[in-house]
């Protein structure tokens, strides 16, 4: 009997030290452009803002999901009307990385990119060159502790706006559109834009609460 009851014990704390299996999204694979964090560093001579995530490309609103490409996207701020010639360099996981800042035609800013997968850092450091000087910056995640992560955003969007989220579905029950996601933040709060694009520039936008997966708002962007 002092065997069993041995057994028993044993055998109720490993159940119960199992941790429960959370259900994923059925839509992750459909998510086609994502941004899962926002980042800021500043000195007394540069601010800089960046964004990791992905991209598909060819980045298309056609209702389908092509290969997606990691990246880090960086902005350096209120240098646009400079005529030197900005970098940035990276150094994680014991490689370097490198890119030149160029100005974005249509946002006017100037912006670099590294392809990087699997990054994971809250806080990093980069350093930006312009000409012979170099300076190192280091940037920090401006995601408030509560923020949700892009995977509960998606669970609560296909939880709480579940007919929407079905009326993008084919006669089969495939999803049938490609979704945008990205976090942002204002005001030290955090949000989620959801892009819902079912091809032929069609699109609808919600905004969710980065804390709770809340919709706050809902339109159609032609």
């Amino acid at each position: 009997m002092k065997k069993f009851i041995v057994i028993l014990c044993t055998f109720l704390l490993l159940l119960f030290s199992i941790p429960a299996c959370k259900t994923q999204s059925s839509l992750i694979d459909h998510v086609s452009e994502l941004r899962s964090d926002v980042f800021f560093g500043q000195n007394q001579t540069y601010s800089i803002k960046a964004g990791y995530g992905f991209k598909e490309t060819p980045y298309d609103n056609d209702a389908k999901v092509c290969n997606r490409v990691y990246e880090l996207n960086f902005i350096l701020l209120d240098m646009e009307s400079r005529t030197e010639t900005f970098s940035i360099t990276l150094n994680y996981k014991d490689k370097e990385y490198n890119a030149l800042f160029k100005l974005n035609p249509i946002s006017h800013a100037l912006s670099a990119t590294i392809k990087i997968d699997d990054f994971d850092l809250s806080s990093f450091d980069v350093v930006i060159r312009c000409d012979s000087s170099s300076q190192t910056i280091t940037l920090n995640s401006l995601l408030p502790a509560n923020t949700i992560s892009y995977l509960d955003a998606l669970n609560h969007l296909e939880k709480n706006q579940k007919n929407l989220i079905d009326s993008y579905r084919n006669s089969d029950g495939s999803f049938g559109a490609e979704i945008y996601l990205r976090v942002l933040v204002k005001d030290q709060k955090a949000y989620y834009y959801v892009g819902l694009a079912s091809g032929n520039h069609n699109l609808k936008a919600l905004l969710l609460d980065g804390s709770t997966g809340k919709v706050l708002a809902i339109r159609e962007v032609f």
